[in-house]
């Protein structure tokens, strides 16, 4: 106890001190020994007095004296003193996010430990403590206690029993490289909810919110599958079993404990159609230090599966399910992060987000556009949202592609028309956008693309002589198969970037141009069991509607719309969602599963198509998706303008210019829904993978760049067969200009022409200075070349175009 002592039996006044009283008992069974008080200096631990409580006799033929008599100033004699001993905890643990990834062995930080009759001990980062020993002592380590968790509970915990030997270290392992998922579950969930607790301090702070989150209370491998769950400051996880692996690990751990955290800071908030808590709990799982990736619950199902990805497309107030709802809330984050990365690079990028994204959990907003502005308020640096923020220019994208409101919006917007697929190689593409602000004014828009996955490249937009229009033109691509990707942004006065498609989220336009026989060499009948192929639920429904049966023909209505799938007279085997064998043939509510090819080796081959069988009803996206990817990037989906409800089997055949001398190729069909209504889905048959191989065109023109400004040369390249006259016409306008004799030029108004011959290449090229342009929007100029071929007919090139500006 806490005591005030001084001498009371010297001869004079002595200092008072805030003294330690410790017990003393020492009697042996015989009662022989010491038996007092000792008293400890409060602030030092120094000696300061031995008071013997043990009274004797006081008679010779008393037999119970002292076995020995205090020292000099009071104090019982010394023992041996103890030997500082190091104790080493390693486990084998999944440290990476991978929920098959191999384990690691690593150091266990935090770690409570339990010295017999000395005491407990925690871990520090390299997993160590020092106790002082004075003998040999027995120690166990079984449910793994730490100090940011309770004891975890569950089967196949580990069961360690190692001697100490004072003086001596000593390592202690947990577990080998051979353990079980169940038995790696427990040093996963340690490993996990510790570094997340330390973590979040750095960002919340220490207060009594985190104390009292120190005691969570973990279970593992419980009874079940596919799941993971957060209720009163406990956690639990599912062990492996139906298609899912151990549920203990990762980024799971993380988004369970995040539910934690989200309840300490003012209770969980899961309104229908908000889902806020599912989203909290998905950011701490993302923004870990130690994943710092968007994709949640990576290989929970399998090798490339996930539940859950930062860049998803959902919007807000779109979703009722919890965790599809929250989406919104995660996504927004994942933006953020992502547009400050490229602004200032990653550890900027995650030092801001961790501060005004996760550190404005504490103001326990209800829904999500409240959080949106606790963000902005964390951001803020002069107490008026209306002026924006110091990153505002890369928080309010983030909010716009995912449809919430943000404080200072000044009313800017940014539209655009998607590049259609065309059949005309070498033609440039011509993009339009709109933008426009009731606030402040749009001061620069611009295309950037990439050309079959190349380097990315900038081109600005001009004004295009309509309200709030401007266009840019693309390059013409060369071969086919081609693709280009491309995204809009378009800057605003505040310092607001916004971006068409969202960033992160890619467009598609591929060249099919007229092509030669279709060469299959690869295809799937379903006839016999389909080798290789795999199915998996992607969401957070774990449900997968894939099958490979015989489709049963069932129908029924979405809405007011009627739909049906194939039945076994229009089919033999294919692959399906919800075939309707044991169910009413529609797909699920709040689905995302999909359907993937074994990995093909195209290393060989070019121009590369798809060709299958399709029997496809699906509402409209974006409510419902149907996607076909190639290694993860999409190559079709279904339309956003109305459903697509297939009445019959059609064959359709996709170009997959990414398979294209690719050792690895996977093909995968993704459906994703919503929560309202469900149609029948895909049923799939008779799936081939081949080539095509297009004609030669008899002659190409090429105006190279394609919006080149005043000044600037231009090149005109020509290509036809060798040594062959051409004339070269460029013009105001399309035309057609119609010749008497000869075919249609694509070119009219004020023209301009050239006459040349090719050299024994078949090429011809020259320059010239792009003329001046007055307008603003430009000048869109058409040319076309006319050409002799090696048998003297008069031939056509591709129609080109070019838009000369200021």
């Amino acid at each position: 106890r806490l005591v005030l002592w001084t001498d009371l039996q010297a001869a004079s006044p002595t200092a008072i001190h805030l003294a330690w009283e410790v017990p003393i008992c020492s009697l042996d069974a015989a009662g022989r020994g010491k038996l007092g008080r000792a008293y400890l200096d409060a602030r030092d631990g120094g000696w300061l007095h031995y008071q013997n409580d043990r009274h004797e006799c006081g008679h010779a033929a008393c037999m119970h004296r002292p076995i020995s008599a205090p020292n000099a100033n009071g104090a019982p004699p010394r023992s041996a003193a103890p030997l500082p001993t190091t104790v080493t905890v390693l486990a084998w643990t999944r440290t990476a996010a991978s929920a098959i990834a191999p384990l690691s062995n690593v150091p266990v930080p935090g770690l409570a430990v339990v010295v017999p009759g000395v005491g407990t001990f925690t871990t520090d980062a390299q997993g160590q403590f020092t106790v002082p020993l004075q003998t040999t002592t027995s120690i166990t380590i079984g449910n793994l206690d730490g100090i940011h968790n309770a004891p975890i509970q569950g089967p196949s915990a580990p069961l360690v029993t190692a001697t100490l030997v004072p003086g001596q270290a000593t390592t202690i392992q947990l577990l080998n490289s051979a353990a079980s998922a169940a038995e790696a579950a427990h040093p996963n969930t340690h490993y996990w909810v510790h570094t997340a607790n330390e973590w979040l301090r750095t960002i919340v702070g220490n207060g009594a919110e985190m104390s009292i989150l120190d005691g969570i209370l973990p279970t593992v491998n419980d009874q079940g599958s596919c799941n993971a769950w957060y209720s009163g400051n406990t956690i639990h996880f599912y062990g492996a079993g139906g298609a899912c692996n151990n549920m203990a690990f990762s980024t799971v751990v993380l988004h369970e404990w995040g539910h934690g955290l989200d309840d300490r800071f003012g209770g969980i908030s899961n309104a229908p159609g908000e889902g806020l808590s599912e989203g909290w709990a998905d950011i701490v799982a993302l923004y870990h230090p130690a994943i710092d990736a968007p994709q949640l619950a990576l290989d929970w199902t399998g090798s490339g599966s996930q539940m859950r990805s930062g860049l998803n497309g959902t919007l807000y107030h779109t979703q009722t399910e919890l965790h599809a709802a929250g989406e919104v809330w995660m996504g927004f984050a994942w933006r953020v992060r992502e547009n400050l990365r490229a602004a200032f690079g990653t550890p900027q990028a995650i030092a801001i987000s961790n501060a005004i994204v996760l550190g404005s959990i504490a103001a326990n907003a209800t829904d999500q556009a409240g959080a949106v502005v606790q963000v902005f308020l964390a951001d803020d640096d002069n107490g008026n949202l209306l002026d924006g923020t110091p990153h505002f220019s890369q928080l309010a994208p983030a909010a716009i592609a995912k449809g919430l409101p943000y404080p200072g919006d000044p009313g800017a917007y940014l539209t655009y028309t998607p590049i259609a697929n065309t059949s005309n190689l070498f033609e440039p593409s011509e993009l339009s956008a709109t933008a426009g602000t009731s606030l402040g004014t749009i001061t620069q828009i611009r295309v950037l693309y990439s050309v079959n996955g190349g380097p990315v490249q900038t081109r600005p937009m001009v004004p295009d002589g309509s309200a709030n229009g401007f266009h840019a033109l693309l390059p013409g691509l060369t071969q086919s198969p081609s693709w280009i990707t491309y995204h809009i942004e378009a800057d605003h006065s505040s310092g607001l970037r916004m971006r068409q498609p969202p960033l992160l989220d890619a467009a598609f336009s591929a060249v099919v141009p007229a092509l030669g026989p279709f060469l299959p060499f690869y295809r799937e009948d379903c006839e016999h069991g389909a080798p290789g192929w795999t199915h998996a639920a992607n969401g957070a429904t774990a449900r997968d509607d894939w099958q490979l049966g015989v489709p049963a023909g069932s129908s029924g209505l979405a809405g007011t719309r009627a739909w049906s799938d194939p039945g076994p007279s229009t089919s033999s085997i294919a692959f399906g969602t919800e075939l309707g064998i044991a169910g009413n043939g529609a797909y699920g509510a709040n689905l995302d599963c999909s359907l993937r090819s074994p990995w093909l080796d195209c290393s060989s081959r070019t121009n590369c198509y798809l060709r299958f069988r399709r029997w496809l009803t699906v509402q409209q996206a974006p409510l419902d998706r149907a996607i076909i990817r190639v290694n993860g990037w999409p190559v079709w989906t279904n339309q956003v303008t109305s459903d697509l409800v297939d009445g019959q089997w059609q064959t359709v055949e996709v170009p997959i210019p990414q398979a294209n001398r690719n050792p690895a190729v996977q093909i995968e069909w993704q459906l994703a829904s919503d929560g309202a209504l469900e149609f029948g889905g895909w049923n799939l048959d008779d799936i081939e993978v081949g080539t095509r191989n297009p004609p030669l065109l008899p002659a190409t023109l090429r105006l190279l760049p394609e919006q080149p400004t005043t000044g600037t040369p231009v090149q005109v390249l020509v290509q036809t067969d060798p040594g062959q006259l051409f004339v070269f016409a460029l013009g105001t306008n399309a035309g057609p200009t119609a010749l008497p004799g000869i075919p249609d030029l694509a070119v009219g108004g004020a023209m301009l022409t050239l006459l040349g011959f090719t050299d024994a290449q078949g090429a011809f090229a020259t320059s010239f200075a792009a003329p001046s342009v007055n307008s603003p929007s430009g000048s869109m100029w058409f040319a076309q070349v006319l050409a002799l071929d090696a048998s003297q007919q008069i031939v056509r090139s591709n129609p080109c175009r070019i838009l000369f500006t200021r």
